[in-house]
């Protein structure tokens, strides 16, 4: 049986290609309103850093299995482990801030782009900077700043879920649905954690992976940031669960209230599946660490690894076209839009293709002519698929306008190209700091 394929070079990729078609396309949709485009900007950096995150990683990977390419270089003090961990603290400090500016912006003042330029930029080089002195015993407490955006978009799907209730236009649905969206593609990884973080049992994983992954020593507020997460992802779940519920109970099932679903049991599963292997968990504590056994790695394969590293970019995607984040109608972007479906859609596929093939005995022949009839699937409904990404798009501003509950401060459109260049300085300067401290240590 061959080795599972990580996916962790795919989510690279996709990640770093989707990111940076985001920002272009972002950057050619004149018409919208500043809260799409200040959106669409943070969702293409978050995706652009995380996909700098997972090229480390990958990196390290690479090197882990051939030694033959470092020799007696120390990987738990290399510039990549160094960069991995600064671009994983810079994606959080994105997806702290992403929900305080879209779906619902609390700020609605004329400097609001300028301080979220400023405010961004300078903490991620200052956190960025303390971490590296501290040779990363504090790392995790970054997660803190996930706690306001997390009851904000918690705020805003209950809300519209109440409204739907008492009058079920589909503008509201689609309020509670992109600040469900938005809570999945946050914290998704930590939903599937959801029962095992409910029945205590995520503390002695932490423990094992402190033990096994010994590259530091964190702080006793690092294991608080890592609960805080868990803590989270299981809040968010349960609130989708309750609220998808209710709704399908009321208005019937639709696709998202499948995913809730979904991925609901998947993390009920999860957790008996970790109670199962407590005793492989805390071998690493009390003796020599155990190997997982091999139906536990398949699992999590498909599972947490396959929503995080596949299925995130995924719904950014979905989110940018069915909000109507960027002008995907537009002559000019329409061409670079049907790419970027289409190559996400590929990917993927693809992808999810060669993780089956890695444990199970399908011959080369049967999955390439698999890979085949899905590319030739996406060519032939190349149209159909667009039509049914864009085919409901709708933006939040009109609903916010609607409400009257959206200003319209005087931005110019200078501010958003300040943006992006504060956020390339920022992932610049972060990145020299690593390299000039991995070079002198």
């Amino acid at each position: 049986m061959a080795e599972a394929e990580s996916l962790v070079p795919v989510a690279a990729i996709v990640d770093l290609i989707l990111g940076i078609v985001t920002i272009i396309l972002v950057k050619r949709s004149g018409e919208r309103e500043w809260i799409e485009k200040i959106g669409g900007l943070l969702i293409g950096w978050l995706l652009i850093i995380k996909g700098c995150e997972y090229t480390f990683a990958s990196i390290l990977e690479f090197l882990a299995e051939n030694p033959v390419w470092i020799g007696d270089a120390d990987l738990g003090n290399s510039f990549f482990r160094f960069g991995r961990a600064t671009c994983r603290t810079l994606g959080y400090i994105l997806m702290g801030v992403l929900p305080l500016y879209y779906p619902y912006p609390i700020i609605q003042k004329d400097w609001g782009i300028k301080a979220l330029s400023g405010f961004v930029s300078i903490l991620g080089i200052l956190i960025t900077t303390l971490w590296i002195l501290t040779d990363f015993v504090y790392k995790d407490t970054e997660l803190f700043l996930l706690v306001p955006g997390f009851f904000l978009l918690l705020a805003v799907y209950a809300r519209f879920i109440v409204m739907e209730s008492r009058d079920p236009e589909i503008s509201n649905r689609r309020m509670s649905m992109v600040a469900g969206l938005l809570m999945i593609a946050l914290y998704g990884e930590q939903m599937t954690y959801w029962f095992a973080q409910a029945i205590s049992l995520n503390d002695e994983f932490v423990a094992r992976f402190t033990v096994e992954f010994s590259l530091w020593n964190p702080a006793p507020i690092s294991w608080l940031g890592v609960n805080t997460i868990l803590t989270i992802g299981v809040g968010s779940i349960l609130a989708l669960l309750a609220g998808e519920s209710w709704r399908a109970y009321h208005f019937g099932i639709n696709g998202f209230t499948l995913v809730v679903f979904l991925i609901t049991i998947t993390g009920f599963i999860a957790g008996i599946a970790d109670y199962v292997v407590l005793d492989i968990v805390n071998s690493c504590v009390e003796t020599t660490c155990e190997e997982w056994p091999r139906a536990f790695d398949i699992w999590y394969d498909f599972t947490s690894e396959t929503l995080v590293y596949l299925f995130t970019p995924l719904i950014m995607m979905f989110i940018l076209l069915n909000f109507d984040i960027i002008d995907s109608e537009s002559k000019e972007n329409t061409w670079m839009t049907r790419i970027m479906v289409i190559l996400m859609l590929l990917i993927v596929s693809s992808s999810v293709i060669e993780l089956l093939q890695s444990f199970l005995p399908v011959p080369q022949m049967i999955s390439s002519a698999a890979l085949a009839m899905v590319v030739a699937i996406f060519i032939g409904w190349e149209e159909r698929i667009m039509e049914s990404l864009i085919r409901e798009g709708d933006s939040v501003s009109n609903k916010l306008l609607e409400l009257d509950e959206l200003a319209r401060p005087g931005f110019d459109e200078s501010e958003y190209a300040v943006f992006t260049y504060a956020m390339s300085a920022m992932l610049f300067f972060c990145l020299l700091i690593n390299l000039l401290y991995w070079a002198v240590i």
